[in-house]
This record gives C-alpha cells, structure tokens and sequence, in this order.
C-alpha cells in the first residue's frame, strides 16, 4: 500500500511594501481628484466666474471686482475700465472694447454718421458738442453679458445718429456713477447725461466695502461730505496675499468650492459686503446726490436725463429703498425722468415672457434695445 504524498508546501504570498500600497491607493483617489476638478471648474465656467489672466479662484473670492472685470485701480472710485482693452477673455465671454478714455466702444457703424473715414475719436469730435450724450450708470449702462454693439448706449447711437459714449461700470453705486459723471463732464464735451441706476444703487450707498473698498458718503449738516477716499487698491498690499498656502490652494477650482462652503472665514478671511450706514439710507443719499449732480450740469449747460432700470422698481431683497421716490425728486428739481423699472413691471405683468425675453441676470441684446427705444423716444428720434 502506498504511502500518501507529502502536502505540497504553500506559496508564500507576497506582501506588499507600505510604499506600494500607498501608492496604488493614490491612483484612484487621483483620478477621483481630478474628476472633480474637471466638474468644479466646469461648474463655475458655467457661472460665468471663471478667473481671468493669472488669477485664481480664491482671487475672485477675495475681491471679485479687481480680479474678474477688466477694470483698474482709481484712486476716486475704486476701479474703473480697463483703457484699450478688447478682448472676449472676461467674465461674460462677450466682445468688450474699451478705449483709451476708459469708455466702452459702441461699434461705431455708418448708420452713426454717414461720414467716411477717420478713427472712433475724431468721428465724435465732428460733431458739435450739443449733439453728443453721455451715458452714466452701472452695469445696466456698461452692458454686462452682452457685446459692444448690443449695449443700450450703442443702441440708441445707432437711433439717434449722435455719438454716445458709455461711461457705465459694473457694479457701481450710485454714488460712484455721480462720481464718475463729474469726471467725464470735465473730460468731454457734450450736451447731454443720461444717467441710469439700478433700485440697488442706491442700497450699495450704504455700504463702504463690495467686493472691493469703494468710495462713500455722508450728509453733515445737511451737505455731502465724501470718504474713504483714496480708496486702498485691494489688489495690492492685501494681508489675504501673503497667505502662501491659501494662495496656492486657491487655483484648484474643487478646494475653492470645498472651503467656501466649510470654513469660509478661514479661506477668504474678510467680508466681502461692509455697511456703514443703516438700511434706508440710501435714498437720502441719493436725493443728495441727485442735486450735486444736476447743479454740475446746469453749470456746464448739459441737460441730465435721469432713467430708473430692472426689473422691478425694488430691490430684490425688500430692503428699504424705494427708488422711484428720487425720480419723484428729480422731477421737483426740472430733471427729465424715465420709470422704466416700473414700466417694464407693468409689461411684464401682462405678458410673463418679458421677463425671459429681456433679462437673464443683466439685460439681453433684446431687453436693451427696448431700453434704446424708449430713451429715444423721449429725446427725440430722427425722422
């Protein structure tokens, strides 16, 4: 009877160093890292917050305005439009000219002036002073989301066959649009301001930091009296910068997202809106305002056109301004006014549709050539 073999030996499993486990477990959680990059930055391109030149993320947290429009440093207002930019690599991915005045170019076209020849500035310059206008606002004005000729200021150039320059900036209160107009008034010669606000304008008077530090206003003894000047460039010198660390993590779209949302306030370390006055004082700043600039005006013989946009004569928050009470005081001063805000509403109670049509954040090529038309209207369309 035979014997039973001998049970063959085991073989010996190998075991994996700590080094290679390590390293196979690095391979998945890469991938699963780089997927959600790739969706965080797909996310926020969508948003259309994207971080230009070699900004990153966090950049655009810490001080939207100066990272994410083409704008500049202004001692006065805080920035202002980037001079002799043209580009679509911006936060809307539109065409955006600007030109050596910091002035939005409006694609001027032969319906403009039937003139050959000769650049953008000495085709204006041919025209005498009474007949150009000059448009003041915030980004209603400027025309965010849209391109150069689709603007209402380029819009209404095309209407009235008269040269209008775009002064509007983004984001602007409306103490920095009055701001802005003296400047220009003392800049170019015209014969006529339009100057546009938003109901919310006139809340970000109440505040001395969005975004960015901006200039403000206080009313002593009964006059204006302007601080917080010269506004500190945010984007210089700022303490967040010197934050290494947070700096470098601040280019991957997927860890902005993660500690926006977990530790704000370690990521970014400051507030982004400051108030320095109470709610409701905007209107009072406003009216205030309103009279500083329509006595400029009268002295320089410009007529001022003052023009309320929206979608609403209110702001979306319900805060405590009511702005068509400094149309209504524009009106006791002899200012020509334009409720477009409240018009629109009524439209758009009517016929839901205008909404979509007209407005898509900002205004749509559509909503501002309907803003074109009714300012055309009121002063004076060509035959």
């Amino acid at each position: 009877m035979s014997q039973p073999s001998p049970p063959s030996p085991k073989p010996k499993i190998r075991k994996l160093s700590m080094r290679r486990k390590l390293l196979f477990a690095m391979v998945p959680l890469t991938v699963l890292a780089l997927v959600g990059e790739w969706l965080a930055r797909s996310y926020r391109s969508g948003t259309g917050y994207a971080p230009t030149g070699s900004h990153s993320y966090r950049d655009n947290r810490i001080d939207l305005m100066r990272r994410a429009f083409p704008n500049v440093y202004d001692p006065l207002l805080g920035y202002r439009p980037s001079p002799d930019y043209s580009s679509k690599d911006n936060v809307w991915h539109t065409q955006v000219t600007i030109d050596e005045d910091g002035l939005r170019f409006n694609g001027l076209r032969a319906v403009l002036v039937n003139k050959a020849g000769g650049d953008g500035q000495s085709l204006i310059k041919s025209f005498a002073p009474a007949e150009r206008i000059l448009a003041v606002g915030d980004s209603f004005t400027f025309g965010d989301q849209v391109s150069d000729d689709q603007t209402w200021p380029s819009r209404l150039q095309g209407m009235l066959k008269r040269p209008v320059l775009n002064g509007g900036v983004f984001g602007y209160s409306f103490a920095q649009t009055v701001l802005r107009a003296e400047v220009l008034l003392d800049e170019h010669e015209v014969g006529t301001v339009v100057c546009s606000l938003i109901p919310d304008d006139l809340k970000r008077c109440e505040l001395r930091r969005r975004f960015t530090p901006i200039p403000w206003f206080e009313i002593v003894d009964e006059k204006l009296q302007l601080r917080g000047v010269p506004v500190k460039d945010s984007a210089k010198d700022n303490e967040l910068d010197q934050q290494y660390l947070r700096k470098l993590m601040g280019y991957s779209a997927m860890l902005d997202i993660v500690f926006w949302n977990t530790c704000k306030s370690w990521w970014v370390g400051q507030e982004r809106i400051v108030r320095v006055h109470p709610p409701g004082t905007g209107l009072c700043l406003g009216k205030k305002l309103l009279e500083r600039l329509h006595k400029k005006c009268e002295a320089k013989g410009v007529e001022l056109i003052l023009i309320l946009q929206g979608q609403r004569p209110e702001p979306w928050t319900g805060e405590l301004v009511h702005a068509p009470e400094l149309l209504a005081h524009g009106d006791k001063l002899g200012i020509k006014t334009l409720d477009l805000a409240t018009r629109f509403r009524m439209m758009a109670d009517k016929d839901p549709s205008l909404d979509k049509k007209y407005f898509r954040g900002h205004m749509t090529p559509a909503g501002n050539r309907w803003v074109a038309e009714q300012l055309a209207e009121v002063m004076g369309r060509p035959k």
